[in-house]
């Protein structure tokens, strides 16, 4: 090493070399190991001078490029920890997802030869410390299920794609279990199979609960078939087809017992659709319906009335509509019959005296409601007192029943008509005004004159006296009005009969003149 020599003072006009500011940084470390260093000023051509400005910068630019080197290093580093960290992370959750469901991954290269087994696969099929020995998947199938298994797998193997196949295995400790197989088979452009990966999941809790569903439901099959009421069930879904019907049902509904439940079309029993929507409609909102009355059809077209209970239930694993019907043709037209009895005349078929007016307080109420007329017709055959006496009862009651149809036909069908006393029929005209009443009235009139009846060889004819009134004022009831249109119906009878009347106040004991 040589002598330290003094430095030379600088001159006034001397620059200091460039990159002076990276000597500075340099010179501290040089201190550091120990050495003796010795500045020397001295001037320099220009020549030197510029090669140590090229120096000192290319001195910076690689000490920069190692800075930046080393902070990008440092980040891909950091970013590589972070997706380690998650790669870590998502394997703990993908191990922890296997293990909830029971699924266990596994994937196979058929150029090595080597199976991997997951941890929750080993677990599934009791293979722990194992995996080698079974590593053909082969050796767990039970023997009644391999050839079933090959031939699904098979075809994967051939045709590349996925497969899925349940079927039971033995493990290694000799417990059998069901396993839902699925897998991919991948194949290389020779279409060689070349690698394959899936998953095996425990299903034995699931097949024996489907093994008991099913007896539960052989069971549920073979009460309903005892049953002596027609049992149907249909799914709730779009058109609500058939599931299941019981053997009842295909006698009353006159159905070949070859007929399949998905070959019959829950549409064509109702005969009605609407009345059919709305007790689906019934059922979805209140679960349970019960004793409704509706017209269903047989096989041949054939109406019957039926009384049905509906309810919603689980059946095969199946939403469904269960629905137990009653055929009640017989009771229905005993009851509708009782009912006719009850409320109509049995001369003439019309309303007897109370159900003509249940059905007229009915009407004037709905004139009320909604501001309409109302008009009351009276009407009486005249002198039939005499026919009676003349020609006897039986040929009385035949003119009564030819009065009511020749009246009805001359009414509307929304008109009210019945028979309120012997020979004494009223009428209730819908939303007709008083001018609308009188011109049935002689309508009435007229086409009664015009009716012909023989007897012992005579031919003859009748008329009728008619009284017309309507509702004056809100307050008034159908026994007002009825009151005054009798009180018209009287004064008829004294102008001579054969005429109507129309009684609009107590001041109007006026006859109404027939139309030209």
């Amino acid at each position: 090493m040589l002598p330290p020599m003094e430095p030379r003072p600088a001159s006034r006009n001397h620059r200091q070399p460039a990159g002076w500011w990276l000597l500075s940084l340099w010179l501290p470390f040089t201190l550091a190991w120990g050495e003796q260093i010795e500045i020397l000023y001295e001037p320099a051509t220009a020549i030197q001078d510029e090669n140590s400005q090229w120096i000192w910068l290319l001195a910076g630019l690689f000490l920069f490029a190692v800075i930046v080197a080393t902070l990008i290093f440092l980040r891909i580093h950091h970013s590589l920890q972070l997706k380690d960290a998650m790669l870590r992370q998502t394997e703990a959750r993908l191990r922890e997802a296997q293990l909830i469901a029971r699924i266990g991954s596994w994937s196979r290269d058929f150029g090595s030869g080597e199976t991997y087994w997951s941890e929750e696969a080993c677990r599934v099929l009791e293979l722990e410390g194992r995996e080698q020995e079974y590593r053909h998947y082969e050796r767990l199938i039970h023997p009644d299920d391999s050839e079933r298994v090959t031939e699904v797998v098979a075809a994967a193997y051939h045709q590349g794609g996925n497969y899925q196949c349940d079927h039971r295995v033995i493990c290694p400790g000799g417990k059998e279990k069901y396993i839902r197989l699925a897998g991919q088979v991948y194949l290389d452009d020779g279409n060689a199979p070349v690698r394959e990966t899936g998953t095996v999941q425990d299903i034995s809790e699931r097949r024996a609960a489907d093994l008991a569903l099913q007896r539960s439901e052989a069971r549920l099959r073979s009460i309903l078939d005892a049953t002596p009421y027609p049992i149907v069930i249909l799914e709730n879904a779009y058109g609500f087809p058939v599931l299941y019907v019981n053997r009842s049902t295909f006698q009353l509904f006159q159905l070949p017992f070859t007929t399949l439940p998905d070959e019959l079309k829950s549409q064509e029993l109702w005969m009605d659709g609407q009345e059919r929507d709305a007790f689906f409609a019934r059922v979805m909102q209140e679960k349970k319906v019960s004793d409704v009355e509706l017209q269903l059809r047989k096989s041949d077209g054939q109406p019957f009335w039926a009384q049905l209970t509906g309810r919603l239930m689980d059946f095969a694993g199946t939403q469904a509509v269960f629905i137990a019907v009653v055929d009640i043709t017989e009771r229905y037209h005993a009851r509708m019959e009782l009912e006719r009895l009850a409320t109509s005349d049995t001369l003439t078929g019309l309303l007897n005296r109370r159900s003509f007016l249940e059905s007229a307080n009915r009407e004037l109420k709905r004139a009320l409601r909604y501001r309409l007329p109302f008009t009351l017709l009276m009407l009486d055959i005249d002198h039939f007192k005499r026919v009676n006496d003349s020609y006897g009862h039986g040929f009385g009651d035949d003119v009564i029943r030819r009065f009511g149809e020749v009246t009805r036909a001359c009414l509307r069908e929304e008109d009210v008509l019945g028979r309120v006393d012997g020979e004494e029929f009223c009428a209730v005209l819908t939303s007709a005004e008083e001018e609308g009443g009188y011109l049935v009235a002689e309508r009435i009139r007229k086409r009664w004159q015009e009716e012909v009846f023989e007897f012992a060889g005579a031919r003859f004819n009748f008329t009728v006296s008619i009284g017309v009134a309507r509702m004056l004022a809100d307050s008034e009831t159908v026994d007002g009005v009825m009151e005054r249109a009798e009180r018209g119906l009287r004064r008829a009878k004294r102008a001579g009969r054969n005429c109507v009347i129309v009684n609009s106040g107590e001041s109007d004991d006026g006859r109404r003149q027939t139309p030209a």
